[in-house]
């Protein structure tokens, strides 16, 4: 997959859980919902740590390096091109 595709999966993904998230704060016990959010965030969890794998954090949460503070590294991710 590339750069570009990977991003708008990652991106996707991020706007499933938001929209389902939500829908969660009013009906906190649907169980449907529930098993649909954790299925998303899989997906979400996954494609993230595939593209951060192959092109660096998209967050300060997703940097690895336990050396060194490589977050400030450039560049940041919204100056990568997407």
């Amino acid at each position: 997959m590339s750069r570009n595709e990977l991003m708008r999966r990652v991106q996707m993904l991020s706007f499933v859980l938001v929209d389902a998230g939500l829908y969660l704060d009013t009906h906190p016990t649907d169980k449907a919902a529930l098993n649909f959010f954790n299925k998303y965030n899989a997906l979400y969890m996954s494609a993230r740590a595939e593209y951060e794998k192959s092109y660096g954090p998209l967050s300060m949460t997703g940097t690895n390096d336990t050396n060194s503070w490589s977050w400030i590294d450039e560049p940041w991710p919204w100056q990568k091109e997407v």
